[in-house]
């Protein structure tokens, strides 16, 4: 989902070193195709809804895997990949997980994940990015469109791999994936935020 969600900071981190001095990019520039792999204990899919119109439900998705393919020479061919597991959702309150992802909702027996794969990229400038991409939900694949933030991208002093850190905004329909129940209760419209890191292979991989 997403989270997202992804293919943005490939583009954006493109735009961001293309700004540089080209002696600086000649003394460390990177490869011109760059694998991420996103890191589990590091990226998270948070959403929000809101409940009888008094309040917005907080949950977030903690299990996410994917990739982030960075063409630093052509960003518009930079791509995303990722999948959330349904079943690691977490909304605060173990009796209302599990009716999300029961029959009535996420039904995670049937569908037990959500993929998203990136389909288009557009920069906005060096740290920003529109990203579209189809989500897999329940069945149903539909297009979903998020705002992407490049946050930093370096040496990560905790791992030494070279990563890039973002973040992404973006809302969706749920009844437009087939998920109306309660109409008139719950909202129809969901936020998304995503924290997201991405690692690149450690060296000598």
């Amino acid at each position: 989902m997403r989270a997202l969600i992804l293919a943005g900071v490939a583009v954006v981190a493109a735009c961001a070193s293309s700004s540089e001095p080209a002696q600086a990019q000649a003394q460390a520039a990177p490869a011109a195709v760059q694998q991420y792999t996103l890191d589990p204990q590091h990226t998270q899919i948070g959403f929000s809804v809101d409940r009888f119109g008094f309040n917005n439900v907080l949950g977030r998705f903690d299990q996410v895997t994917g990739e982030v393919t960075l063409d630093a020479a052509h960003p518009a061919s930079s791509m995303v990949h990722a999948v959330v597991q349904i079943a690691n959702l977490s909304s605060g309150d173990p009796t209302r997980d599990q009716h999300l992802k029961g029959p009535n909702w996420l039904r995670s027996q049937m569908f037990p994940t959500m993929e998203y794969r990136s389909t288009a990229v557009r920069v906005i400038d060096s740290t920003h990015a529109e990203v579209t991409g189809d989500l897999t939900l329940l069945g149903q694949t539909h297009p979903l469109t998020l705002n992407v933030t490049l946050n930093h991208m370096g040496v990560n002093p905790a791992s030494q791999r070279p990563s890039a850190g973002f973040s992404a905004r973006g809302t969706l329909s749920r009844a437009a994936w087939g998920l109306a129940t309660a109409p008139n209760l719950i909202g129809d419209q969901v936020s998304i935020t995503i924290e997201a890191l991405g690692s690149a292979p450690a060296a000598g991989n």
